[in-house]
């Protein structure tokens, strides 16, 4: 079958040719792929700035952020049947497990020695077909399948906010997510779900297509993080120097989660955090919970926005689609 990602050998981007994965545990389930999203993660890879291929292999198809429909079911499975659309779940636990992947939240794993699908040591969903466990699957409301692509960031997002919310000592009335990328929409849109005064911070010029789309959301965007204007912060933007300069943004007694920023050189306000009982906490992946809220999220939120969020092209265009960016939100590839 057909797949898309990276030559380690040659260092490259490029199409090429995997075994059609067949199901052969009980527990195993059958999907054709649909959709396959492209995120920072995908275009970092696709620069070998890391990640690895499958053990023994030099290929490695991308793609972690996907939807498609079941084709067979194991005789173990229960709920999932053909025709039944599905989400994958990323990461699969360390070996042996940690005290966190065999509660089953790999995402808190504790040894960092997890696999990822399409990132580190197992193929992703860049490929016509895929075998997941029944574990690995959430399942999807048909209802909601042409959106249902942007699950897994947005699972990203709800296990940030879910967190950022139980810490915070108060009643948190405002929320600002920093970056107009998806992430940062995302959790701008869930902040506003959950009751809060929502913003984003990003950039990007008034009349650029991200920002007309977060203004026809209803959201408020702004180009200055006010100093003492949201009780909790997400940031991504995957800018060090943005993050540390948006610190002056969180209000007293405010969380500020990381998501996306890398590593960097700068100031931390320790005084702040102290004087005026600050919390700041970095988070990855998500949890099984975090994927049905996702889906459940995604039912609640408005399906026009969330479609305008998509910008779909054709399987054969991944050589210039994962690279660049661009300015659409989500680049969604069909297979």
């Amino acid at each position: 079958m057909r797949a898309a990602g990276l030559d380690f050998a040659q260092k490259t981007l490029k199409a090429f040719e995997l075994q059609e994965p067949r199901r052969q545990a009980p527990d195993e389930v059958l999907f054709r792929v649909h959709n396959v999203g492209v995120c920072g993660t995908d275009r970092e890879l696709a620069r070998f700035a890391f990640g690895f291929p499958p053990p023994g292999e030099m290929l490695l198809a991308l793609g972690h952020e996907a939807i498609g429909q079941v084709v067979e079911a194991g005789p173990a499975v229960r709920g999932l049947k053909p025709g039944d659309w599905v989400v994958p779940a990323v990461r699969r636990s360390c070996s042996p497990p940690c005290a966190s992947c065999a509660r089953g939240r790999r995402d808190l794993c504790l040894t960092g020695k997890v696999l990822e699908r399409g990132i580190f040591g197992l193929h992703g969903y860049m490929t016509e077909y895929a075998v997941d466990t029944a574990a690995d699957l959430f399942r999807v409301p048909e209802a909601i399948a042409d959106v249902a692509v942007l699950a897994e960031p947005l699972s990203v997002v709800e296990k940030a906010v879910d967190r950022a919310l139980a810490i915070h000592p108060g009643e948190p009335r405002t929320g600002l997510a920093l970056g107009a990328g998806p992430i940062g929409i995302l959790a701008a849109l869930l902040l506003r779900l959950r009751g809060l005064d929502a913003a984003v911070f990003s950039r990007e010029p008034e009349d650029h297509p991200r920002v007309r789309l977060i203004r026809q959301s209803g959201l408020r965007y702004t180009r200055r993080a006010e100093p003492g204007s949201a009780d909790i912060i997400i940031e991504a933007t995957g800018s060090a120097e943005a993050a540390f300069a948006s610190f002056k943004a969180l209000a007293p007694l405010g969380v500020y989660c990381i998501l996306g920023s890398p590593n960097a050189t700068g100031e931390m306000p320790f005084i702040d955090l102290l004087v005026k009982n600050q919390a700041v906490f970095g988070s990855i992946n998500a949890g099984p919970r975090d994927y049905e809220k996702a889906i459940e999220d995604l039912g609640r939120l408005e399906g026009s926005i969330l479609h305008k969020m998509i910008h779909r092209v054709r399987f054969d265009d991944f050589e210039t689609a994962i690279p660049n960016a661009g300015v659409a939100v989500k680049t969604v590839h069909v297979l």
